[in-house]
């Protein structure tokens, strides 16, 4: 028996790197865990990985910058998997232009929607379910560019990350004594496609 059993799992970004590890994690901890992300193919082999190992798992392309999109797999999860329990917010992307002086406004606002609006419009997706249960966790994979931003992650990722830690924090202090954690993790430069 795992810790996780019964629990549903919504990973972003489930098919490479840190949110096919926490994919991998939770489904071993018994999590029925559901795979999202922009191109169907990595997530299908994450999948496999977790079934060949005893685990469940669904799969489901996700634009996370269309809150319809979001609002429609959120329905689709819980139709068919049940309400979401744990809420893995891990997809993200940097601007190709960091300097601020030369960032358009177009990869400005395409940053901030995947890193920090998507996750605003996931955890709403998700929140009425978790209320209802009395529990639920939010996790949401920010950046150490949110504590120190530089060049490397550029204006408009280290803007969105120190959003998105904000959100989390609000997120918890408004929910906990409902039963819901939102906590959010501050990784370095990771090597990821």
């Amino acid at each position: 028996m795992g810790l996780l059993d019964g629990k549903v799992a919504l990973i972003t970004g489930a098919g490479t790197g840190i949110g096919r590890e926490a994919a991998l994690l939770l489904a071993e901890a018994g999590a029925r865990v559901v795979l999202t992300g922009r191109r169907l193919t990595p997530l299908r082999e994450v999948a496999s990985t977790i079934e060949k190992k005893g685990g469940r798992a669904f799969t489901r392309a996700l634009d996370i910058e269309s809150r319809d999109e979001i609002f429609a797999t959120v329905k689709w999860i819980r139709d068919g998997v049940g309400p979401v329990d744990i809420l893995v917010n891990n997809a993200g992307s940097a601007s190709k232009v960091l300097n601020a002086r030369f960032l358009s406004e177009d990869e400005w606002n395409s940053t901030v929607n995947v890193n920090l609006t998507a996750v605003f419009n996931l955890t709403q997706a998700v929140l009425p379910d978790m209320i209802a249960k009395g529990e639920g966790t939010v996790i949401t994979v920010s950046s150490l560019a949110a504590l120190n931003p530089n060049l490397l992650g550029g204006a408009a990722y280290g803007a969105a990350k120190a959003g998105v830690k904000n959100f989390m924090t609000f997120l918890h202090n408004t929910y906990r004594n409902q039963g819901i954690r939102a906590t959010t993790i501050l990784p370095g430069e990771t090597n990821t496609p």
